[in-house]
Order: C-alpha cells, then structure tokens, then sequence
C-alpha cells in the first residue's frame, strides 16, 4: 500500500480517503499493464500524465518506490513483450545515435552507488533517476518515430500539466497546500502545487510551455485552426499563470533563455539580438529595473550568495583528492558535504549544489559528467540537422528551446534529479 509525501495541508486531505486512493492506484496499474501491451502510446501517455505520482510512495522489503515508478515498469515491460517477443522486432538501429552516452551514464550511476554514504539511498536513487528514465526512454524512441504516436506523446504532457498548475493557481488566493509558512503571506506568496518548492513548478511547466508555444506556432503557420489549438493556448495561459505566481527567478531566467532560443532561431536572428540588447540597455538604464534585477544577476541577493557557497563547498571537495575528483561524492552524497561545511543558522541543509554540472560530477562522478553533456551536443546535433531536413519545424525548435530552458535554469537549480525531472529530460531527448 502507498503512503503519501505532500505538503501538510494536501497530505491531510489525501489520508482521509486513504483505502479509495489506494485502490485507485491499484485500477490505474492494471489498466496500464493492458494497455502496455495492446495499444503500448496510450500507456506511455497515462504515465506521462501520471508524472506527479511519484508523490504516492512504498517499500518492498529494504527498497523503498514510488507508484510513477511501478507505471514505468509496467510500460516497458508491455513494450517489450509486444516488440520483441509478439513482433520479433527491434529498436536498436535508433538506439544506436545516442548508445554510447547512455551506456556511460548507466555505468558511472552504478559505480557511484558504492560511493554513496548510503547503500540504500543509493540505490533508490540509482533506479528512480537513472534506470528507469533511460528504460522509458527508449519505449519513447521507438513510439515517437511515428508522428501520430509523437502527437500523443505531446498531448500527455499538456494534460500532465494541468493538475500542478490549477493547484498553483489556486495556492494563489487560498495559500491552500503552500508548503512553506514563509511563503504564505499575501505580499510574499509564492506557490508549490503539489511540491515542497515553487522552484519544483518552474522546473517542470517551463519546458513543457515551450513545446507547446512550438506547437501551437506550427498549427498556426498551417493555418490548423481547430478546438486542440484551444487547449493548447489553456495550457500555455494556465502554465504561465503557475510560474508568474512562484515568483522563482531562476525559472524566468529559464524561460526567458528559452523563448530567445526560439526567436533566434525560428525567426529572426537580427531582431532577436536587437530587442536583447534594449532590453539589457532599458534594465541598465532605468533605476528601478536596476536596483531589482542586477542584485539577483551579479549573484548578489541571499539567494545568489548561497549558490555561491554551495558552488565553493562543490569545489573544494572535488579538488580535495583525485579519488572525489574522479568519482565525485556518490548519490546523495553532496547533503553530508553541505553539513559538515554550512552555518546552520544562514543556510538550510540541501541535497545538491544547485548547478546541473556539478550535481552531475559529484552525484556520478567525471564519467557520468561527461556523457551528460555528450548527450546534450548529441540532442542539439539531431535537433539541428532535423530542422534543415523538415523545412524549420516549430515543434522541433520548442523542444529544443526547452532543453535550452532546462539547462539555463539549471545553472542554479536542480533540473535532473528529481524523479519527475529525470523523466522529462529523456522525454526531450526521445522526442528530438
């Protein structure tokens, strides 16, 4: 049976309909292993949109899961019953492009579980990450090859996103579920959803904001007019709305980085370029702009200064010894780096350094570095040489625009390791 992990005010309204919840789960995992196996897109769609569950959490024996991974599991499984065995077919020749890095990445998570300062939670993580964002990856890689399988695909993450997001909105003006009391106060209200953090919102609708602005743009250049470009411009009103209310800076930075990805490239290069620097010129310029904005980019506000420490305490343990140099700190062991280095009292304990780069080196070591960012020049190579073989897609350039989005936002933040997050980065890369 699953217990929940929600910010006190949604748990308590969950855990009075424990047993109906609980048996909710129990028909969703059995319509997914059927339709896993007969109609295999509509199982990875259900588990797109069943993303949040991972909220919904148990144990077998000593290894603790979550329901989202259970849905993970059954999809591949059904797959791969319905490819290799009912089919006699393979995937592996579209595998093949991205193997190496992946077969890196796997290699270095499992090497840094014996760094880990806990086996357990190593291997949690190890799974919950790693393993099976990569086995949903690749029943996503083969489905996506099909435009309306792709179609799918893209229609699950929208409706994924609704639930966070009208939850959001609502936090807004009941701060109902609002994870944190210091974020309660009307004139300071930022707004969690079914998170502990405004940041987790930002990190997961932002990207799926940006595909869908490609989607819609596209519909819009074929002159596709219909009630789905409706529910696209829902999604994207409703997802916006979300994010204003976090007031995460770090996930406007993001999405601002996202959308001059697009119009540089979907667009106009000279135009881009020309309202970037006005708007550099016009922040400079005015005093109150001024006085906002430049603190929080010269890192110089509470929030920049303590990404600043963590980034120190990163670097003087990984140039400590060629051992953390190589290997980093293992999984999950950037928390035991922080408390033995912070003042309890200026800086709250934390799983990661807050920068995708370095939460990738100490959590899996150089290796897994490495084959990171040999993934990404691998997404933007294929993402590139698709837009000069199908006549400039929007939807491509959205997708990309969102790993853009990701990455940026991750140069002070954590926009992998986090079970809904680690999924959403592969879904990018299937989807490319």
């Amino acid at each position: 049976m699953f217990f929940f992990d929600f910010p006190a005010d949604i748990q308590a309204l969950l855990n009075s309909f424990w047993w109906q919840i609980n048996f909710l789960l129990l028909v969703i995992l059995i319509i997914l292993g059927y339709l896993s196996i007969k109609k295999t897109v509509w199982a990875a769609g259900l588990t797109i949109i069943l993303l949040p569950t991972y909220l919904f959490r148990s144990k077998f024996g000593f290894l603790p899961f979550t329901f989202l991974e259970l849905c993970i599991l059954t999809t591949f499984g059904g797959w791969l019953i319905n490819k290799v065995w009912l089919n006699r077919a393979t995937f592996f020749p579209t595998f093949r492009s991205t193997a190496w890095p992946i077969i890196l990445v796997i290699v270095s998570a499992t090497i840094s579980i014996f760094f880990s300062p806990s086996l357990t939670a190593g291997l949690g993580i190890w799974k919950a990450y790693f393993i099976e964002p990569i086995l949903f990856f690749f029943v996503l890689l083969d489905l996506a090859k099909d435009k309306k399988n792709k179609t799918t695909i893209l229609w699950a993450l929208g409706i994924s996103t609704l639930a966070i997001s009208l939850l959001a909105i609502f936090q807004k003006f009941t701060a109902f579920g609002i994870a944190q009391p210091a974020w309660i106060p009307t004139d300071q209200r930022r707004v969690t959803s079914l998170f502990t953090s405004p940041n987790a919102v930002g990190l997961y609708l932002a990207p799926i904001m940006l595909i869908y602005l490609g989607w819609l743009l596209e519909n819009l250049k074929s002159k596709i007019l219909s009630l789905k470009n409706l529910f696209i411009v829902l999604i994207l009103i409703l997802s916006l709305l979300a994010i204003i209310f976090t007031v995460s800076q770090g996930t406007w930075l993001g999405l601002l980085a996202g959308l001059i990805f697009f119009s540089f490239i979907g667009f106009s290069k000279k135009w881009t370029a020309a309202m970037v620097l006005i708007a550099i010129l016009i922040i400079l310029a005015v005093p109150v702009t001024r006085d906002k904005i430049l603190p929080s980019i010269l890192f110089k506000d509470t929030s920049g200064q303590n990404r600043i420490i963590l980034w120190q305490m990163s670097k003087d343990y990984l140039l400590s010894s060629p051992v953390h140099f190589i290997f980093g700190a293992g999984q999950t062991g950037f928390a035991e780096i922080q408390n033995d280095r912070r003042e309890p009292l200026k800086m709250e304990p934390l799983l990661y350094p807050h920068n995708i780069f370095l939460n990738f080196w100490l959590e899996i070591g150089l290796l897994g570095l490495m084959a990171f960012i040999w993934t990404i020049i691998l997404f933007f190579s294929k993402g590139f040489n698709t837009l000069w073989t199908n006549h400039n897609s929007l939807i491509q350039i959205g997708i990309m625009s969102a790993m853009t989005c990701l990455i940026i936002h991750g140069l002070i933040d954590v926009p992998y390791f986090k079970n809904d997050l680690a999924v959403l980065f592969w879904i990018l890369v299937a989807l490319i």
